[in-house]
């Protein structure tokens, strides 16, 4: 393709497949919240958003390297979007009584999509090597999920981190070899932001929602106003910053290393804005009077500071893939911020919820102020 990529931009089927997943995420926040908070219960929460985030990345991959929308493509992508309520509706006992009919989703999830492939692989014959090793290497995958599901706890675990190992190394390494086929410059970012955007819209209507039939005094109206600062400041530091820079130096400079970081990443950065959404319900709702317990502290603290931590990551690549040098100081404000909110349950310190909220949104609020100073976009001071 050389130089020259057309520009694409997400189709209305795309976005009616990500409201599917937006719905499985929320779900895993909601499971969180509902639980007793703990070490134990937040990896728990990874533990399943790793397949929930991988089966909507997989279609995400296909669609971007494959502009397909007839009829077969359609009724394909409406079977995932089956699969994919069936594992929202199954994330509940996921990872206990109805663990089974979650492995069964998602390896339905994965068989259509090797149907997919072998589609792509047919019609395009200068794309068959890369869609029939996705192919087999989606299905081997798909086919321990469905073995799993007859297999007693914690056996069939092993398993899915097996599966989970096989579909992680299939696209690293098939993807490698097929730098003509990377995913498209335009095309994928947008998609990530996308999802990024209705995870974020998740966060805010989850917190509305859960709190509608609380009682309103000062101290939960100032902390839910908070909150939305939060939420809003985590939306403009990301979404001023969206660039296809990463792919374009894998597809024209081989430089895997940048954009396996820059995608990954963003997997960080939905668990810790899905846990930054329970973080502040735990918050709002705590008693105002009585200092918060340190398990809410690390979730509001800790899920914040990740966040902070992967745009920071992200900027970083996107500069690095940009040869950008003079701006990669600008990001390191990510990383600073986000040590000073991990530094207050680090260092036990007791502190009413008001105040903790206010000062994450402070810190956050700042980072603002930071991008419109150093953004070479619009640097206004």
């Amino acid at each position: 393709m050389g130089n020259v990529e057309k520009e694409r931009h997400a189709t209305w089927l795309e976005l009616f497949y990500d409201l599917v997943f937006a719905a499985a995420v929320s779900q895993i926040g909601i499971n969180l919240h509902t639980s007793n908070i703990s070490i134990t219960a937040f990896l728990g929460m990874l533990s399943l958003f790793f397949p929930v985030v991988w089966a909507w990345i997989g279609v995400t991959f296909y669609a971007t390297r494959f502009e397909t929308d007839d009829l077969v493509h359609r009724l394909l992508v409406l079977l995932q979007m089956v699969g994919a309520a069936a594992l929202t509706i199954n994330i509940h006992g996921a990872l206990g009584e109805t663990s089974s009919n979650f492995a069964i989703s998602y390896a339905a999830i994965r068989v259509f999509l090797v149907i997919e492939y072998i589609r792509a692989g047919h019609k395009m014959p200068a794309a068959r090597s890369l869609a029939n090793r996705y192919a087999q290497g989606f299905l081997i995958s798909a086919i321990l999920w469905l073995i799993s599901a007859a297999i007693p706890i914690p056996i069939r675990f092993i398993l899915w981190t097996l599966a989970l190992a096989i579909d992680v190394t299939t696209t690293i390494l098939i993807g490698r070899k097929h730098l003509h086929l990377a995913p498209n410059i335009f095309h994928l970012p947008e998609r990530m932001g996308l999802f990024i955007l209705i995870v974020l819209g998740e966060t805010i209507f989850d917190l509305i929602s859960s709190l509608s039939g609380h009682k309103w005094n000062i101290e939960s109206t100032i902390s839910i106003g908070a909150g939305l600062g939060i939420a809003f400041s985590l939306w403009w530091i990301y979404f001023d910053n969206i660039d296809g820079s990463p792919i374009r130096a894998f597809r024209e400079k081989g430089r895997i290393g940048v954009y396996t970081t820059w995608l990954y990443i963003h997997f960080a950065l939905v668990v810790g804005l899905a846990a930054t959404a329970t973080g502040i319900r735990d918050v709002v709702s705590a008693a105002q009077n009585i200092p918060l317990s340190y398990t809410s502290q690390w979730l509001i603290c800790g899920s914040v500071s990740l966040s902070l931590f992967s745009i920071g990551i992200i900027q970083l690549s996107i500069a690095s893939a940009a040869g950008e040098r003079k701006v990669k100081i600008w990001p390191v404000y990510k990383f600073i911020a986000g040590l000073a909110i991990i530094a207050i349950p680090i260092l036990t310190i007791r502190i009413l919820p008001l105040i903790l909220i206010l000062i994450i949104t402070i810190i956050c609020m700042i980072q603002i102020i930071l991008d419109l100073r150093h953004h070479p976009h619009h640097r206004i001071f």
